[in-house]
């Protein structure tokens, strides 16, 4: 009786718009997972994404989710991804290109045929097995890019494997979404045009991003080499701009701010500045709004589906995560990776997280799939979002990991 007073208190005090009190209460929970989850050596980011769905929406409510909340968590993702780029060596992900892309289409295509099975079993149309198979193949970059470094994995050489499939992942994705949008509008006749267009822009944004991040950005980095705040400024200036370019492209903002890190860790000779740089982009991103972002993520959670639609769920979440493993892993194998390395790649690509929420918003707002199947896919995302942490954190315990030369 004692603790719901409190809370309905609680809830009395936050309902009454104060943004900033919702924020305090966020970073306080923050704080407090990320000490809990430290002192038993566990990764953070399981803390802060039960920590969102207990004192969130999904059961306490004593956090709402707002426009300020919102706009850190957005700010999250993007930072997360630009700091992952300063934290790779791209010569490193360029030498490991032939196991990303074999790890990339096992993880892609092997998801989405049993997808597509699981829809057809389940009686959903074509449009919608195709939305939901698609979806089940999504990998989110932020997550990946968030665990790996929260497991102090970005030193060996599944790391650049992991980042570069799903990169690769998230283009697959967007195109076969063309396609799938197409159909659902009844454009059917334009999806060829549709997708061909499309991979006419994400070529071209990779072009222009070459060109911008090896030929013109080094000439301007050494008049912000003796003033470090011009230069952190002036990457965050880069990052905003390769974000731009990859909207424009048709592509994730966080696909350029990722860009955007890779060409600033390049860019920079100065190793003190970088070094700085560093540090004002690591307290940012995992002091302040990434931990916003992944406790964000749990607000739309809705359990109810586990009582009222649980066959389709446990069918669905059974073949995104069998999918994942069994084609990200056998993927591994063919790109030369050991047993363990493919073990470890196969856990990781099973995150899915803010990618696949905004495209299940979208096929909810399209009439693709009702509330029932958008419900799922939700929950679908937080637990694969939940697993790599865990499955990684148990199996580096047993595997051995090549570090990068």
């Amino acid at each position: 009786m004692i603790i719901e007073m409190i809370i309905d208190s609680f809830q009395e005090v936050v309902s009454a718009n104060n943004s900033i009190i919702n924020l305090l209460m966020v970073m306080v929970i923050i704080w407090t997972t990320g000490v809990l989850f430290r002192t038993i050596r566990q990764p953070p980011v399981i803390g802060e994404l039960l920590a969102g769905f207990i004192f969130g929406p999904p059961v306490l409510g004593i956090i709402h989710p707002d426009e300020t909340l919102h706009v850190l968590s957005e700010l999250g993702i993007f930072f997360l991804m630009f700091y992952a780029g300063l934290e790779t060596n791209p010569f490193e992900l360029k030498r490991m290109t032939k196991p990303s892309v074999f790890v990339a289409l096992g993880g892609f295509i092997l998801p989405f045929i049993l997808g597509l099975g699981a829809s057809y079993f389940l009686d959903l149309s074509l449009i919608q097995a195709l939305f939901i198979g698609m979806a089940l193949s999504i990998t989110a970059i932020a997550v990946n890019a968030r665990v790996l470094t929260d497991m102090k994995m970005t030193r060996f050489r599944v790391t650049p494997v992991i980042i570069g499939a799903s990169i690769i992942d998230d283009i697959l994705s967007l195109a076969l979404f063309t396609i799938i949008i197409d159909l659902a509008s009844g454009d059917g006749s334009l999806i060829g045009t549709h997708l061909f267009i499309q991979m006419l822009k994400v070529a071209a944004f990779f072009g222009i991003s070459h060109l911008i991040g090896m030929l013109l950005y080094p000439k301007f980095t050494k008049y912000f080499s003796s003033r470090e705040a011009k230069g952190f400024t002036f990457a965050l200036i880069m990052a905003l701009l390769f974000g731009v370019l990859a909207e424009m492209a048709g592509l994730h903002i966080i696909l350029g701010a990722y860009m955007a890190g890779l060409f600033v860790r390049e860019g920079i000779v100065s190793k003190e500045l970088f070094q700085k740089i560093n540090d004002r982009f690591v307290s940012i991103t995992y002091g302040f709004l990434g931990p916003i972002f992944f406790v964000s993520l749990s607000f739309h959670l809705d359990f109810s589906v586990l009582t009222t639609h649980f066959l389709p769920l446990s069918i669905l979440l059974l073949a995104a995560v069998a999918g994942k493993l069994i084609g990200s892993g056998t993927g591994a194998l063919m790109g030369k990776m050991n047993k363990g390395e493919a073990m470890v790649i196969g856990a990781a690509m099973n995150g899915r997280g803010a990618v696949e929420l905004i495209i299940a918003s979208i096929g909810l707002q399209m009439g693709i799939i009702d509330n029932i199947y958008f419900s799922i896919l939700i929950v679908i995302a937080f637990l694969t979002t939940l697993m790599p942490p865990v499955s990684l954190h148990l199996l580096l315990k047993k595997v051995h990991l090549v570090r990068l030369d």
